[in-house]
């Protein structure tokens, strides 16, 4: 899989390469120091010189220097048929409404439909008959939330997880009561997950179910956590393996911005699927 993506076309890699024919895992701190010594390349090396994706995307975890992620059309579309996997899981049904509390920005609102983003033919939410709104991800804007929520009546939420306190805050205020429209809420962080801990501490205080949810754009990963064994269930595009107490992401779609060995940190692969998906790969962190 790794050799035929020919991986020493790219700088990044090309440094990295091992002995095995495989690059040595990396983090987002690799891709930053890259990116400072090559203050040239937005990508740090990860996409060859010349070409010219359709579409780029800033990581939000990584700082100064900023740094791009890039895809072709062919693979959003992938990319979003990850997402709507995950929607699938926790039990999303055509007619009914997402809604989001999340920055425009975040792949989870991007991938949703092809009114958000150029070149994606087919978003998430257009794959499942689903209709979708997005509230701009800041917290002033937490009462607004609560009032799409109201006259909306979304049964799926998708939550930034700093603006949990606020949107609970909110909801306090009113008169509204979230469990009477939405079934689940789904909380992002913008690299890796909340602990169950605190997702229990939320579902206590919004009253209803709330999901994980595990993110790492550098490998353009979006896993969900299994209401039945509660470990994410990795979506078949993409491939885990263990190193050391860390567990390394590839993904099969990322060709021009190819995501190889990703490490997302501490974190255990699981034997074998569960009840619900008997041939899953997951993992826990």
């Amino acid at each position: 899989m790794t050799r035929t993506q020919h991986l020493e076309e790219y700088r990044f890699y090309r440094e990295r390469m091992t002995a095995d024919g495989l690059p040595r895992p990396w983090n987002l701190a690799d891709l930053e120091d890259f990116a400072t010594e090559h203050p040239n390349d937005p990508f740090a090396g990860r996409v060859r010189d010349g070409l010219m994706p359709k579409f780029t995307l800033q990581l939000e975890a990584t700082g100064d220097p900023s740094i791009w992620v890039a895809l072709e059309p062919a693979e959003l579309d992938r990319w979003a048929r990850v997402v709507a996997r995950v929607w699938e899981r926790w039990g999303a049904s055509p007619g009914e409404t997402i809604a989001f509390f999340e920055y425009g920005s975040s792949p989870l609102v991007l991938l949703a439909s092809s009114g958000y983003v150029g070149y994606l033919r087919r978003g998430a939410a257009e794959r499942l008959g689903l209709n979708a709104i997005c509230n701009d991800g800041v917290a002033a804007m937490a009462e607004r939330m609560v009032t799409i929520i109201d006259t909306l009546r979304p049964s799926m939420l998708i939550l930034r997880r700093d603006l949990a306190v606020p949107l609970a805050m909110a909801l306090e205020a009113s008169d509204v009561k979230l469990g009477d429209c939405v079934r689940w809420i789904a909380v992002s962080e913008v690299e890796g997950a909340i602990s169950r801990v605190e997702a229990e501490r939320l579902r206590a205080r919004f009253g209803v179910p709330v999901w994980r949810i595990l993110r790492s754009d550098a490998a353009f990963l979006v896993a969900g956590e299994c209401p039945i064994c509660r470990a994410f269930h990795l979506d078949r595009t993409f491939r885990a393996e263990e190193i050391a107490g860390h567990v390394a992401i590839t993904t099969s779609f990322a060709k021009v911005c190819p995501a190889v060995r990703v490490d997302i940190g501490s974190a255990t692969l699981l034997d074998g699927g569960c009840a619900a998906e008997p041939r899953a790969q997951r993992l826990e962190c």
